[in-house]
């Protein structure tokens, strides 16, 4: 069994394949059902994957014009929510340019295959900033080297340069004006900004070229040498790797990230998006 020539690659994915080839395997190429428990708390997680999801759903209906009043008042029943709602709206748009999109998706050709990115929200100004907005609600923040280092801010960045120029008055988007930041507002609105060059959009292509062509051509899919990354994978159990690891190490953005992902991209449509 081989990769579908119509694959369309995601930050997800991809960053699959970086933790373990064997993953990415079970997951997009067997279509393999999740068989364990991914945390300890299977409850408070479902819980908490809840939470993320309403939020983001929360931050889209208010930048399509639903009043902020109407959306607070429907928070009574989650004091957390209301909270990182809060943070939301007192800090989660300052400095942003005017033109916003939220929940957008673009895609650009890469290798050969079709690099796939779904953004919380685009805020882009003509001949001015364009910056990417993600979304947060897990209580840790990684460093920001390994901010740096993860899929997501590869493939946002990269994909935002090679097919953002309809929403930039047709212009191509110099790299040196893209910004990723990540707002966590679970923890105040904090900010951390990454921001993008021609040199390092290179660097990107070349990467992630490399690791398109290495999934595309794979003779076989090996399992990860570093078994930490096994703690929360669901298909450890197929793989003989131990048991669930602890919620509270967990990072939940992760999953919310992917559960978003899944929910948002329609692949029978997905052509229809321009680049």
């Amino acid at each position: 069994m081989s990769l579908n020539a119509d694959f369309a690659f995601t930050q997800g994915s991809l960053g699959d394949f970086a933790a373990c080839a064997r993953r990415f395997e079970l997951r997009y190429i067997k279509r393999m059902r999740y068989p364990a428990l991914e945390v300890d708390d299977p409850l408070q997680f479902e819980e908490r994957t809840r939470q993320g999801a309403r939020f983001h759903k929360l931050v889209q209906q208010h930048l399509l014009g639903v009043p902020a009043e109407l959306l607070t008042a429907s928070l009574a029943d989650d004091e957390e929510l209301a909270r990182w709602w809060a943070n939301y709206l007192a800090h989660g748009l300052i400095d942003l340019p005017e033109a916003r999109h939220p929940e957008i998706t673009l895609q650009a050709q890469l290798a050969g295959r079709r690099l796939v990115a779904t953004y919380d929200l685009l805020a882009l100004a003509p001949d001015g900033p364009a910056v990417i907005i993600d979304w947060k609600t897990g209580a840790r923040v990684p460093s920001q080297s390994d901010l740096r280092g993860r899929m997501q801010t590869i493939v946002y960045r990269y994909v935002l340069a090679q097919a953002g120029a309809h929403l930039y008055a047709g212009e191509s988007i110099p790299p040196e004006r893209i910004r990723m930041d990540y707002v966590y507002v679970a923890r105040g609105g904090e900010r951390i900004s990454f921001k993008y060059s021609t040199a390092r959009m290179r660097e990107d292509e070349a990467l992630l070229s490399q690791m398109i062509s290495a999934i595309a051509y794979a003779d076989g899919f090996p399992l990860t040498d570093d078994l930490r990354r096994c703690r929360f994978c669901s298909y450890r159990s197929l793989c003989d790797r131990g048991e669930a690891g602890r919620l509270e190490d967990f990072d939940l953005d992760e999953v919310e990230d992917e559960a978003e992902e899944i929910l948002t991209l329609d692949f029978d449509q997905i052509a229809e998006i321009e680049f």
